[in-house]
This record gives C-alpha cells, structure tokens and sequence, in this order.
C-alpha cells in the first residue's frame, strides 16, 4: 500500500508499462535484529533486461522479499516495469523492496 501511495506521488503509475525478461536471480537471505530478537529475511537480486521506449536495450534488478512472485523467478520469465520516460534507466515495480524513482 505504502509503495502504491509513493509511486503515485512520483507518477510512475501513469508511466509507459514494459516487459522485462528475467536475467537471473540470487537467493540469499538477510539476518536482521529487532530488539533483543534476531530473524532472517529471504531475498532475491533479480536482474532482467528490456526494451526502453526509444527501443534501446536496458537493463536492471530489483530486490525482492519472498513473497513477491519473481523470488521463485526464473531465466527468462517474463514480468512487468514503468519506465520514466524522461530517464529511461529508471524503472518501477511493486514487487520490489526498493524503487528506482
């Protein structure tokens, strides 16, 4: 809800929507402390490529929590991103846990 809000601050909800391809995916996960109590987080660095909207090849990766789709994504899946169109390098997808506004 919170990424939603944000994105549509920004406007990248009214940006150009593209098809990414899935590049590759690491696995790993991340040990984080709240309190006196220690837990782990599974994330996955997906890295895709796609096509800007001047049909120049791109490339990108977002970081993902378990329970995103793309965390059991695999070379060559297929997924959707907004690119800015005035900076095309620059992407947004709600599946991540960081954005690149």
């Amino acid at each position: 809800m919170l990424k939603e809000l944000w994105a549509r601050m920004r406007g990248a909800d009214r940006w150009p929507e593209v098809q990414a391809t899935v590049r590759s995916v690491l696995r790993y996960e991340e040990p984080s402390a709240r309190g006196r109590y220690v837990f782990s987080r599974r994330l996955a660095d997906v890295t895709f490529a796609y096509m800007d909207t001047r049909q120049e090849h791109q490339y990108g990766s977002i970081t993902v929590e378990d329970s995103s789709s793309l965390y059991d994504a695999k070379e060559d899946d297929t997924f959707m991103i907004r690119l800015n169109p005035a900076h095309p390098e620059r992407y947004y997808s709600p599946e991540t846990t960081r954005s690149y506004l």
